[in-house]
């Protein structure tokens, strides 16, 4: 009877440990990894990642909103191995990477935009990119004459990162710019004000077939941009971001400590893969690579006789 007692309990232990190893074993589809990303992509690496684990359920993935300065720090100290921005990484960053011997991987997986947003009460629905310019300069009153601030989702966002890289490169913006700590918050200052222009990821908008979204729609508009004041007005909606025609384009990036056989791979080839590509095209956002139709047409004459 004991030999049968000890024999079990070996049993037991044994498939514990089997079982813990297994769970923790590092590869493309198990283990464990906090991911850092966009706070403005929020929508869609949720729905990416909850689809992951749902298909690798050994995977332990810890997701964390940030801005893109603290994504792009905590991979270069190597607090995760993988991270989710709206754009590559600089050549000083790559350059301190490389000072580290840390190679870096990276595969782009959609496009995505700067979203220009407004309460419903707001009198316009066109801006172009010329009084933008003058807006974040400071001169607040080019927008018709009308006193306007602009209000940032956070300081440190791609968004408010992009705008100072592509419109003000060489000046700060106006005293009229400030920044809330998220993109919810700013949805909410937004509805309550008519002289307030946010700035936000397209990505949170983008599914219209989202709860969430039609219920934060009720209470904003979308403006529409150009080019100047004499182009056509562009909305920031799939189709314009995939043919660039939307002045304020960007890309999603999928962001890596080279590793082959590893959980941040797994990742990155889900979301660049089939079914993560899919799943943006869903969601609003056209996806970096398209899958191919194929499609035979049988050219033989029809015999009617």
């Amino acid at each position: 009877m004991k030999t049968y007692i000890f024999i079990l309990f070996a049993f037991i232990l044994f498939s514990c440990g089997v079982k813990d190893d297994y769970t923790k074993k590092d590869s493309p589809t198990s283990g464990k990894v906090t991911l850092y990303f966009e706070e403005g992509i929020t929508p869609h690496i949720q729905n990416q990642i909850f689809t992951f684990k749902s298909i690798y359920p050994h995977a332990d993935i810890t997701l964390r909103p940030s801005n893109e300065n603290e994504a792009v720090q905590a991979l270069y100290n190597d607090c995760t191995k993988v991270i989710a921005i709206t754009r590559q990484l600089t050549q000083k960053e790559l350059e301190q990477f490389k000072a580290k011997n840390v190679v870096i991987d990276f595969s782009p997986v959609a496009g995505d935009a700067v979203a220009l947003i407004v309460s419903k009460n707001f009198p316009d629905s066109i801006i172009s990119i010329n009084t933008l310019k003058e807006i974040l300069n400071g001169n607040d009153t080019a927008y018709n004459h009308q006193a306007i601030t602009i209000l940032f989702d956070n300081a440190n966002s791609g968004s408010t990162k992009y705008l100072k890289d592509s419109l003000l490169p060489n000046s700060n913006f106006g005293s009229n710019c400030s920044a809330k700590n998220n993109t919810l918050e700013l949805f909410h200052a937004i509805r309550n004000s008519t002289n307030i222009i946010g700035v936000c990821d397209y990505a949170w908008l983008s599914d219209n077939d989202d709860m969430n979204t039609k219920d934060i729609l009720k209470g904003i508009k979308i403006l529409a941009v150009s080019k100047n004041q004499t182009h056509v007005a562009y909305m920031p909606d799939q189709s314009n971001i995939a043919t660039k025609d939307y002045p304020l384009t960007k890309t999603i990036y999928i962001i890596r400590r080279s590793a082959e056989f590893s959980l941040g791979k797994g990742i990155e080839t889900f979301i660049a893969g089939e079914k993560g590509q899919l799943m943006f095209l869903k969601q609003g956002l056209p996806p970096y690579r398209q899958e191919e139709r194929v499609i035979e047409v049988d050219m033989t004459p029809i015999n009617i006789h």
